[in-house]
């Protein structure tokens, strides 16, 4: 008996997929099929996988051509079922050739032509297309959003409003709209990703709201609790979306260290130091620069708080700020400890 074995989400199962599956299983007798786990997805850069792992198992025993389904969960796993279900051909399509040639070692590895014209990517950007538009002065953090959503199916950056664009990147300036204005971005975007100075924030995110737009934006969301708690209450009212983009809070190895902590295997939790370090030059002279540039509190605060506030919680008797002000105008704080 000639055991096949071969790799997918399958997620939004499509003719393509059934095709592949089919000439999988014309190359032996028994065919087993991979489903990738959630979670191993979003390590592989598949953050907006549509369906549930489960609903993507039942999509693939529905169609009565795998023998057996088993969960893909770690890198090398490959490996690792080849030898353990006497696997003698590995297959998969034809965009992953030479990916996996070093299979050959193990038994015998055949690429198979995709069905052209269709792909889960293409069907989930299809059902899921959202126009995005920035608002900031942060060369080096726009340059890193837009590179970042080319890997997100479905996402455009269409938009860019700023008052400055000196040292921004080529991939930045090919953004179809570079303006000043606003108002003018609002109209062409779906959503924003409002990255401005934290002196703006609450302005801008109360704007995009008010003109239907869903928000991403920058910690801290504002510099008052007053108006934090008023742009959630506008979002509600509005039925967007609004949220903050402390992308540490969704890191997968993050959230494992918290379970972690939590879950008492390393005892109990009675101390936690957070630390957040840039080191730059910062000219106090140059007033239009230190006007747009973030101070250490405002710029790490948010990130070096979060774990302090996820194991220890909220409730603390008591709470002390020291800090180093660089800059009495503009109360720029070099260095600050909580």
């Amino acid at each position: 008996m000639t055991k096949v074995i071969t790799y997918g989400t399958y997620d939004l199962l499509h003719y393509g997929h059934i095709k592949l599956l089919e000439r999988a299983k014309a190359l032996g007798d028994y065919l087993i099929v991979g489903v990738t786990a959630d979670d191993f997805d979003k390590t592989r850069g598949k953050i907006n996988v549509q369906q549930t792992l489960m609903e993507r198992i039942e999509g693939v025993r529905s169609t009565g051509l795998a023998d057996e389904i088993i969960i893909e969960e770690y890198e090398g796993q490959k490996i690792d079922d080849i030898k353990r279900y006497g696997v003698d051909i590995f297959t998969v399509g034809s965009d992953w050739k030479g990916k996996f040639d070093y299979l050959n070692e193990y038994c015998k590895v055949v690429y198979l032509d995709r069905t052209q014209g269709i792909s889960s990517s293409e069907i989930r950007a299809e059902k899921n297309e959202l126009k995005i538009g920035l608002i900031g002065e942060s060369p080096a953090v726009l340059e890193k959003f837009v590179s970042e959503c080319n890997y997100v199916n479905g996402v455009e950056v269409v938009g860019l409003c700023t008052k400055n664009t000196s040292g921004l990147s080529q991939a930045v300036l090919d953004i179809p709209l570079i303006t000043s204005d606003y108002s003018h971005l609002l109209e062409r975007v779906d959503a924003v990703y409002v990255l401005s100075h934290p002196t703006k924030h609450y302005e801008h995110v109360k704007q995009a709201l008010l003109a239907g737009k869903h928000v991403l934006c920058e910690s801290p969301l504002t510099l008052k609790v007053s108006e934090c708690e008023a742009l959630f209450n506008l979002a509600e009212e509005k039925r967007l979306i609004l949220s903050e983009a402390i992308k540490t809070a969704y890191s997968i190895a993050y959230n494992r260290m918290i379970l972690l902590a939590k879950s008492g295997k390393i005892g109990d939790v009675v101390s936690v130091d957070a630390n957040c370090t840039s080191l730059r030059e910062i000219d106090y002279n140059d007033k239009k620069k230190l006007s747009l540039t973030w101070n250490s509190l405002t710029a790490w605060g948010p990130t070096a708080m979060l774990p302090i506030f996820q194991l220890l919680g909220t409730d603390y008797a008591d709470k002390r700020i020291i800090s180093r002000i660089g800059n009495e105008q503009y109360q720029f704080d070099e260095f600050t400890k909580v």
